[in-house]
């Protein structure tokens, strides 16, 4: 055979290797976009907001005041990190922002005055095309300590606690009607989640705690007016009580809920359960000990893995529930056609911190530590839970391990995956990792000082690892990466942002000065 002939065959060679190589052969995490602003020491820090396919508004305070006025920056980039447009928000000098969400191609961002929590709620809305804003006051007859926000069409649903009974308020924009869902108020209850459908409804989801009755799971559906549409009841064996839980959002047409579990009264986490919710007949709770997944100890040792894994086996044999526990939290549950899954994250709290994040945390979100890049309350935390889990810390949590579940349509446990956190420690209690679950392939990642790290593949194929860095111009050279502020997100699909404050050496000669600091969010994509 000729050169010409060798040529052709080993294109045609290469050509079946690339179309028939799986998922986890091929994929590649790339940096494909870039942004970047001036960012000087005394400057506050941006807030996030994904508008998903549309882009990202960042949300600053410029700490500039105008007849008594207080200033506020909002930007909006498009996919490609490029900024749109800009406008600039005055607000009562007192306000503090609590929460921020975005639904239907409105911003919506959640202020109160002071730090009282009978005082009244100030909320703007921001329309991401037009940019109009508008302001709504919502008052405040009794003391309501906001820990939930979501929005629905025209319609925003707050979560929390008057006097620590659970409270669910609905405001409506349009006529701006405050009214209080019936039905709550209870003693002894918690509430777990409050997330809104895909078909503008919500869900409640509430552990009941009174030891002088049986142990209770109750999730709640209403429409966007607060009308109940489903309750379903839940019994807990009496061993066994629920810390925590996140509900689906009928992507699927099913509602799924997940969390962690423990025995007695621990403050640590014995395992997960899950549950597809039928109000029409008594559903099971799939309770799974943390010894009963493939990877979840993965970040202990070798041969603790192993003896925890067996004692797990023995117990469950035996009817029993292992004696390993761990303080664990979930964070995210992403719902797709081929099922569900959920991040949970493995912490070691400070002497200092409040380690039992479930009940009652109702501090300020605010940190008053010292950071040379300012502090940002909402950081690393859903934009629906105003204050999430965090106490206001006077310690630092390491983060251990972020763990990758994935649940088939059914609710049963399919594959899990996790990552090392290499002790990355955050104020307070904060999502560190996140994750993309997408046709069925999936990414895990966190990021840590100045580098992200991925493990990424397809079920029973083969997992690889990835470091990525900034990329930056041929002259520049990342000095330092602010380790304390920043973070990675899934932003759509196989596309994730990471954000954070970097100081840049320009090694150019020509370079006016040498050293520039800068806030940055860099678009990361995952083929």
């Amino acid at each position: 055979m000729n050169i010409e002939g060798n040529i052709k065959s080993n294109l045609i060679v290469l050509l079946i290797l690339l179309v028939f190589l799986p998922f986890s052969a091929t994929s590649q995490i790339k940096q494909t976009a870039r942004f970047e602003r001036e960012h000087k020491s005394n400057d506050k820090e941006f807030i996030l907001v994904s508008l998903k396919e549309k882009g990202l508004v960042l949300v600053r305070d410029k700490e500039k005041y105008k007849e008594g006025k207080q200033l506020w920056e909002i930007i909006r980039l498009d996919t490609e990190l490029k900024e749109i447009w800009s406008v600039e928000l005055y607000t009562e000098s007192r306000l503090r922002i609590v929460g921020y969400e975005y639904k239907d191609d409105l911003v919506y961002l959640l202020y109160r005055e002071g730090e009282h929590e009978a005082s009244d709620l100030t909320l703007y809305t921001i329309d991401i095309d037009s940019k109009d804003v508008r302001k709504h006051v919502i008052k405040q007859e009794l003391t309501f300590k906001v820990t939930h926000f979501s929005a629905l069409s025209h319609t925003i649903a707050l979560g929390g606690y008057v006097t620590n009974e659970p409270a669910i308020l609905l405001y409506h924009l349009e006529n701006e009607v405050t009214k209080l869902v019936p039905g709550f108020f209870v003693s002894d209850t918690e509430l777990l989640d409050l997330r809104v459908n895909t078909n503008n409804t919500f869900n409640v989801l509430i552990a009941v705690r009174n030891a002088k009755h049986r142990k209770k799971l109750i999730l709640k559906t209403f429409d966007a007016q607060g009308a109940l549409l489903i309750e379903d009841e839940m019994e807990i064996d009496s061993k066994k009580a629920i810390l925590s839980g996140i509900c689906s959002t009928l992507i699927n047409d099913e509602l799924f809920i997940a969390g962690t579990w423990t025995e007695g009264n621990s403050k640590q986490a014995s395992g997960i359960y899950t549950s597809l919710i039928d109000p029409f007949s008594d559903q099971v709770i799939n309770f799974y000990d943390f010894g009963q997944f493939d990877h979840f100890l993965d970040y202990q040792n070798p041969k603790r893995v192993a003896k925890l894994k067996q004692r797990s086996q023995q117990a469950g044999k035996a009817g029993e529930i292992p004696d390993f526990k761990t303080y664990a939290i979930p964070m995210r549950l992403e719902e797709q056609p081929e099922g569900f899954a959920l991040l949970t994250e493995v912490y070691l709290p400070s002497t200092s911190l409040n380690s039992y994040p479930y009940w009652n945390n109702f501090s300020s979100p605010y940190y008053n530590g010292y950071s040379p890049y300012g502090y940002n309350p909402f950081m690393n935390r859903y934009y629906s839970a105003p204050y999430q889990y965090n106490s206001q810390p006077s310690g630092e949590t390491k983060m251990l391990y972020a763990s990758l579940i994935v649940f088939d349509t059914q609710g049963k446990k399919n594959y899990d995956y996790g990552i090392k956190l290499e002790d990355k420690k955050v104020g307070g209690l904060e999502q560190t990792a996140d994750f993309m679950f997408y046709k069925e392939n999936f990414a895990l990642a966190f990021k840590k000082d100045k580098e992200v790290k991925f493990i990424s593949g397809h079920p029973e194929e083969t997992v690889e690892k990835d470091t990525l860095t900034s990329e930056l111009s041929y002259d520049e050279t990342v000095r330092n990466d602010s380790d304390d502020n920043s973070a990675i997100r899934l932003w759509y699909q196989n596309v994730f942002y990471s954000w954070g404050y970097q100081s840049i050496r320009d090694r150019s000669p020509h370079a006016e000065s040498p050293t520039r600091y800068v806030f940055y969010i860099n678009k990361i994509e995952v083929r």
